[in-house]
Parts: C-alpha cells; structure tokens; sequence
C-alpha cells in the first residue's frame, strides 16, 4: 500500500507531504485546485515519461517520492533479479533536473525507467473514467477469471510450465540450426580432416625431413668431401694428425718450459683433429646415395608445404592442432544429433505437462464461469445497473496459447441477457467503471491486489446510485488501499481518511496545497460538495447524516 508521497517543484506544487491510510481514503477539491496533478506526480514516480516543462521552476529540479509497504506483495524474485535491496517498506524516487534529465531510485539504488516501471505496475493501478485500459487486457481477463473460478494456482503453474516449454523449443531450435549449419559444412571438414589424417602428420619431424633432405641431395659431393678430408687427415702423405704426432715427439726431446707448453698445445690440436676424423668417418658411413628415400623425403615435405598454404598456418604443429580441431568439430556434429534428440523429449514431456495443465484449466473455467457471471451480475445491480449482465465467452483454441487452449472474449448485455456484445463496444465510460470496479471488488478477496487509485469514475452517477458505487469502493477497500477522487458528497463520506487539495495564494502567484481534513472541517467539505459554497444549515446536517449513517 502507499504511505507517503512527497512532491517538490512540480507543476503548481512547490512542497508537498501526504501520508495515505489503510482501506478508503478521499480525496476531494474544486475544479482545477490540482487533484490531476497529483496523480500526474504519482505516476511519474511510477515510471512515466518526463516532461521539463512539468517542473514548477525551472532553475530547481523537481524530487518525488512514494513509499510503500510491500509485505505482502511477494516481490523479492524481483529484486533479487534486479539486484536492489529489499525492505517491506519500499521508497521510489524520481529526480528530474532543469536540463530535462531524469534519474530513478529504488530504496537509494539506481534504476532505469523500465525497472521503475515494472515495479510500479505492480504497486498502483490508475483508474479513470475513460481508462479501463486493463479490462480489455488478454493477460488481465484470464488471470482475474481463474482467480475467481479458484483456479489462479493452475493458472500460475500452467504459465510456468508453457513458459518452460518455449524456452525448450526455442533451445531445439537454435540445436537444430546449428545442425544444419555443421551439416553443411561436415562434408568439406570431414575431406580436410581425412587429407590430414592421411598425412601421418604425427609420425614427422620436420626439421629431421629438411636435414635428411640435404643429405640426400648432396650424398655424392658428401661422400667425396668426407673421402678426401679422411685421406688428408690420416691416409696420404699430407696425413696432418701424424705429422703433428711426430712434432710432438721432437718437441719432447727437449724438455724446456717453452717446448712442454708447444707440446700441450700440440696435443690439444692431434685430439681436435682426431675428433673430427671420427665425426667425418660416421657422417661418411651416415650418408647413402638413395634415390627412392630422397623421392620420399621430397614427397613428405611438398606435402607439408602444400597442407600449411592450405591451412594458412606457419608450422607442422599448427597443422597438427588444426586436424585436432577438425576431428573436434566433427565430433561435436555427432553430440549435438544426442542433444537434440535428448532436448526433443524433454520439449515432448514439458508440451504434454502444460497440455494437461491446460486442460485441467479450462475445466476449471467451464465449471466456474457460472458462478463469476452472477457475482459479477450481482455486483452490478448494486450500482444502478440492474439491468446488466456479464458473460464470459470461451471457446477452444486447437494448440496451446498463451492461456491455455481457450479462447476468451467477455461481453456485455444491457437488456436483461437477451443479446451480448462485445465489452468495448457496448459499455459506457462510465459502465465500464463500474464493472471494472465490481470486478476489482470481487478479486480483492481472491488475490493481492495493488492500490487502486480511482480518479472521477463516478462521473455520470448521482443519488442513491453514487451512495451504492460508493459502499462498492469501501467494501473493496477492506481487502485493499482504495484511494478516490470525486466530486460527489455520498461518496466521500464514506472513506476513512479524506484529503483536501485546494489553491493558495500568494504574493508570487497560487501553488497547490494539500490537507488532511477531520472533524468540522470534513463536515463542512461535503456540506459545501452538497450546497456550493454558500454553507448552509440543512447541507451541514445532510453532511453529518452521511458522515454518520
């Protein structure tokens, strides 16, 4: 329920506090003394669009808050999902700045208008004559039926479970797309895949193909390079290991500083010589003259040239990673065939689920309907409209909706149920109030419902008809916050608390002021709602009679 609102720098508004009582609270003024305004400030706070020009002055920005108690509301999903704090005493606000700039809080947390806005839809509804915007709302219709005919719980599980079946479908459709996506592409992956595969790609060592390539290349030159580096060192008459042996032997014959360190350095040369002896004569015995090895070597690397141009990769092990993420992507065509058979069962179980929720719901309707006809029926008589009846037309949808498998369109008869048309092109704005309030009145008792804000939608009825419209409002405000605007006296007796807007001057021009009325003042309100302005004796004592029936 709304507590409080605040209102700074708005419209004809420069400073304004109002606290707002359980059950029925009234608010009454003359013509023009700024009770739209209010609503206008309200549902600004509850995500309207802004305007600048709205703002009192224009040199300050304009500050609403609402606070509300939501204890009852069932709204922490909401704000756990939005990440604000929740507290069962709940403020928004609204800053707008001169420059037309807006920002929105929720309990001090920032928020978008959206946010705001979906918060609020939940907190108030605002009713006017020619507003009953709700009454031809699908969503509205079925709820407010199912609550009524008792079966708002399947109502409830019946939305859970055909929201689940969409998201499923949706998931097997966006798995069947991509199926055949990767079908399309399996033939040229599977060919890309089978070329590298065949390729023995893990068994090669590139660098080991490049350095056998170049022996074999050069075998014979090799061999006759190796077979005359072997001579010169040891076999021929230029053998240079033993002529420095026999140098060393001369050295040794004189044993001087000078000769031992000619003969050490001498050794060093014969053991490096030595070593590439040997290293000459297993390169010699390692390189063979193989024209068919050489083919194969060539052939092994052209292939791995080829396959990196192909691949547009710089190295084997790119290729190598590249025929892994091939047999991975093939691999995963065969899984998804598994998800999608497996998402197409639970997309089966969770459709036959909602069918059957579905099913079980529009029995329920058929059973209750009846029984919501003639309390609505009821509830209309009570308010002049005696001669009105209510039908709720279903009829069966082939597949499931978004309500299940009926169809609903709720009509009206104003002689007696004799021919029915339509709801919005048989009733009157203010017919429409009035059922829209019988209707208001009878979930009140079945379900939460928010405050309802009624703004004049008692135009158009007067005498012992407003006084019934007006016991209709209490009533409903005993399961509810109902808060009423209107200029009729039966009415505004009736509310718990009654609020006074009214026009006050002063040296700068006139602002809007609101107060609390009790005791004399409110008798004397309605005695001038009754009378005008000239205050009379006998419109005091209609007032007291009202005030106390």
């Amino acid at each position: 329920m709304l507590l409080c609102l605040k209102v700074k720098n708005y419209a004809l508004i420069s400073d304004v506090e109002i606290e707002f009582t359980k059950g029925m609270n009234i608010i009454t003024g003359e013509t023009g003394a700024g009770k739209s305004i209010l609503i206008g400030a309200l549902g600004l706070v509850l995500g309207n669009r802004a305007d600048i020009s709205a703002l009192r002055n224009k040199e300050s920005k304009c500050v609403i808050e609402a606070d509300f108690d939501i204890s009852s509301y069932n709204l922490k999903t909401f704000f756990n999902e939005n990440d604000l704090d929740f507290d069962d005493k709940t403020c928004l606000r609204r800053e707008i700045s001169s420059s037309g700039k807006s920002r929105m809080f929720i309990n001090g947390t920032p928020v978008n208008l959206k946010v705001l806005g979906k918060l609020g839809d939940q907190l108030i509804e605002i009713h006017s004559q020619h507003d009953n915007l709700q009454l031809f709302q699908k969503s509205f219709q079925f709820r407010s039926l199912d609550a009524l005919a008792g079966g708002l719980e399947i109502h409830n599980q019946y939305q859970q479970a055909f929201g689940s079946y969409l998201s499923l479908k949706k998931d097997l459709e966006h798995l069947q797309s991509e199926q055949v996506q990767l079908k399309n592409e399996q033939e040229f992956k599977q060919f890309q895949f089978t070329e590298l595969d065949d390729a023995n790609l893990d068994g090669l060592d590139e660098e080991s193909l490049n350095r056998e390539m170049q022996l074999l290349e050069n075998a014979e030159s090799l061999l006759q390079v190796f077979n005359g580096t072997d001579a010169m060192l040891n076999n021929s008459e230029f053998a240079s290991i033993a002529q420095l042996q026999g140098l060393k032997q001369t050295l040794s014959k004189v044993d001087t500083d000078i000769t031992q360190e000619l003969s050490e350095r001498l050794n060093s040369v014969i053991i490096e010589l030595q070593d590439i002896s040997s290293e000459v004569d297993n390169a010699a015995s390692s390189v063979e003259i193989n024209p068919h090895r050489l083919e194969e070597v060539n052939e092994a690397m052209a292939t791995i040239f080829n396959l990196k141009a192909k691949h547009q990769v710089q190295t084997l092990d790119q290729l190598i990673e590249r025929k892994a993420n091939l047999e991975q992507e093939l691999q995963l065509s065969s899984d998804l065939d598994l998800q999608i058979v497996e998402k197409s069962k639970q997309v089966s179980e969770m459709y036959n689920c909602a069918l059957n929720l579905a099913k079980k719901l529009g029995k329920n309707r058929q059973k209750g309907v009846e029984r919501v006809q003639q309390a609505l029926d009821t509830g209309l008589a009570e308010v002049g409209m005696e001669h009105s009846r209510i039908r709720y037309n279903l009829t069966n949808n082939m597949d499931l909706g978004t309500y299940g498998l009926d169809n609903l369109e709720i009509e009206l008869s104003s002689d007696k149920g004799n021919s029915f048309n339509p709801l919005k092109k048989s009733a009157s704005g203010g017919e429409l109030s009035r059922i829209n309030l019988c209707l208001k009145k009878e979930l009140s008792s079945k379900m939460a419902m928010p405050t309802s804000i009624l703004d004049e939608i008692d135009t158009g009825v007067s005498g012992e008809v407003a006084r019934k419209v007006g016991l209709l409002m209490r009533e409903t405000s005993s399961t509810q916050q109902v808060i009423v605007i209107t200029h009729l006296p039966q009415i505004a007796s009736l509310g718990q608390s009654h609020l006074y807007v009214f026009k006050q001057s002063f040296d700068g021009g006139v602002e809007t002021k609101v107060r609390t009325l009790l005791g004399d003042d409110r008798i004397n309100e309605i005695a001038k709602m009754i009378s005008g302005d000239n205050l009379t004796e006998h419109a005091v004592e209609q007032s007291k009679a009202l005030l106390n029936p």
